[in-house]
């Protein structure tokens, strides 16, 4: 599946346009959010409210919850060594300049980083992300005897949230397992969910392609020459049904005249192409039916937000799960917490240093 860079353009200035209205509106009736509970502030809409003490203390107290505490801090640890490999990877480009870097941190932004088709898959994989993150902390803080003070809401400009808020006094009276299992919980929830959604990811878009849907065509390519263009399906070759890349390679390799099947706008239709060098010339990606493509998309981003929350989450970076994991272990060995806020703010500086890289054309 693809999208008319065009009418990208158009739809991303229509979606910001409706984004501040939204807030307008939003900003317009503070006063009357703000009595029910709302805490309101340019693109910032927070809502917080006092919450029970225990959350879901049958699965908390549970053998199998106790066991998933214990591999959290494990998989915290190795999403904070992932966290750091991918800010200095990614920054390997500038202290190497002859060896380009093969890491890239680039934010989602639906209409700038990525097309703004994906924004509903974004959000979702979000919301059920965070969701999900901040109930595990929940879950394991009535586990370890920390009572839950109050949790919420958040909507960061279009980006949905949530938190909860272990009651502090008792959270710094607990053991350094105690502490370590309750900050591993959400970092460990969402490695875990990355981990089931990469094989889903990754294998079921071959499998239920419909062909090759063309995304740009080189000038003076083969395929140019032969008039195909981006939005035409490559369904077959010389007669053989194709469906993947590696397909269409091995068919290409096996002939230099080639007779292809296309879906256009316009129908099913046949056109021959020549190619001494095996080489249409397109850019390709896999097709699907209207009523697969959502699944498909909905997967690969759960994968993405997912791994990106467990590896920037796990990184310790002054204010996430990983930053407390590095100040209590730091503490452990007798190094004050300004210590940790020092490097941790140093991190922070190679994270943003990395990030603006990745706007710079390599």
């Amino acid at each position: 599946m693809g999208y008319n860079l065009n009418e990208s353009m158009a739809s991303s200035v229509e979606f910001f346009i409706g984004l501040l209205v939204f807030w307008a509106i939003v900003l317009g009736l503070r006063n009357y959010l703000s009595r029910k509970g709302f805490s309101v502030y340019p693109f910032l809409l927070l809502w917080k409210k006092g919450t029970r003490d225990q959350w879901f203390p049958g699965l908390a107290r549970s053998r199998s919850f106790k066991v998933f505490e214990t591999l959290s801090v494990a998989l915290a640890i190795i999403s904070m060594i992932g966290g750091l490999y991918l800010i200095m990877s990614s920054l390997s480009s500038l202290f190497f300049p002859a060896k380009p870097s093969t890491v890239k941190l680039e934010p989602i932004i639906p209409g700038v980083t990525v097309g703004i088709d994906q924004a509903p898959y974004i959000l979702l994989s979000i919301g059920i992300s965070v969701v999900l993150h901040e109930l595990m902390h929940a879950v394991s803080s009535t586990s370890n005897k920390v009572p839950v003070k109050s949790g919420g809401f958040i909507l960061l400009a279009f980006f949905p949230g949530a938190f909860v808020e272990p009651d502090e006094t008792t959270f710094l009276e607990s053991s350094l397992t105690a502490k370590l299992k309750i900050i591993s919980a959400g970092i460990a929830i969402n490695l875990i969910l990355a981990g089931i959604f990469f094989p889903l990811a990754i294998y079921l878009p071959p499998l239920l392609s419909h062909g090759i849907y063309i995304e740009g065509v080189i000038p003076n390519s083969a395929a140019y020459n032969a008039s195909l263009h981006a939005g035409y399906v490559i369904q077959s070759v010389n007669g053989i049904a194709v469906s993947t890349p590696s397909q269409l390679k091995a068919v290409l390799e096996s002939s230099t005249r080639y007779t292809i099947g296309l879906l256009t706008p316009n129908g099913t239709e046949l056109v021959n192409v020549t190619s001494p060098t095996h080489f249409l010339g397109v850019y390709i990606s896999y097709y699907y039916p209207w009523y697969v493509y959502p699944f498909v998309a909905f997967f690969l981003w759960m994968f993405i937000v997912n791994f990106s929350l467990a590896l920037l989450n796990g990184a310790p970076l002054i204010i996430t799960d990983g930053g407390k994991i590095f100040t209590e272990l730091l503490k452990r060995i007798h190094v004050s917490e300004r210590v940790s806020m020092a490097i941790q703010g140093f991190l922070v500086l190679l994270l943003v240093l990395a990030i603006s890289m990745s706007f710079i054309p390599q």
